[in-house]
């Protein structure tokens, strides 16, 4: 059986993180196959925001000027201060471990959004599988693209829970450490 081919990235922080913030590239659409030179001049490297919240990849007017970007359209955005018409540029973004989502549309926003240049929204989020863990106050953020199979937490759960009870007598003590007897716990 052939393994599935995919991309992916881990970023790890002590602590808990406040914001998702990796360091990514992006361009004006070229066509450079599946690899990509990191130092090619022609990709802008800035820092990028993960914001499950945003709806669509937006880029600030500075990276916009930086890149000499030429809108293809303009459209109406939603946001915490009202709706306002932004300009819509069609790139390429290169996230960490040389993964390329090409011919993005992505729209302006404005300077005060942060430190970063691009924000990565859910229509690339999505495409893929994007977990978040704290785990000993270490968080952990992990992407691939594509998905290649199905993350539940509850089944991985369950799954667990029926693999520790798996061979416990109805008169054995519990697993799970209440002191009562299996029958009279998790095994009803």
């Amino acid at each position: 059986m052939k393994s599935p081919v995919f991309h992916a990235f881990t970023t790890k922080a002590v602590g808990k993180l406040r914001e998702i913030i990796t360091e990514i590239g992006v361009s004006i659409p070229l066509i450079i196959g599946d690899k990509f030179d990191p130092s090619d001049s022609r990709i802008y490297k800035t820092n990028a925001l993960w914001d499950t919240g945003a709806t669509n990849c937006v880029v600030t007017k500075q990276t916009a000027l930086d890149l000499n970007l030429k809108p293809i359209s303009k459209t109406q955005v939603h946001h915490a201060d009202g709706v306002t018409w932004a300009n819509v540029y069609l790139v390429n973004i290169y996230l960490p471990n040389n993964l390329i989502v090409p011919n993005i549309r992505v729209t302006e926003c404005s300077e005060e959004a942060g430190t970063f240049g691009v924000i990565i929204g859910m229509d690339v989020i999505t495409q893929g599988d994007f977990s978040i863990t704290n785990f000993n106050n270490n968080t952990t953020v992990t992407f691939r693209i594509p998905s290649i199979k199905s993350i539940d937490y509850v089944q991985e759960a369950n799954d667990i829970t029926m693999l520790q009870f798996k061979n416990v007598g109805r008169n054995d003590i519990c697993p799970c450490g209440s002191k009562l007897k299996f029958k009279n716990c998790h095994g009803k």
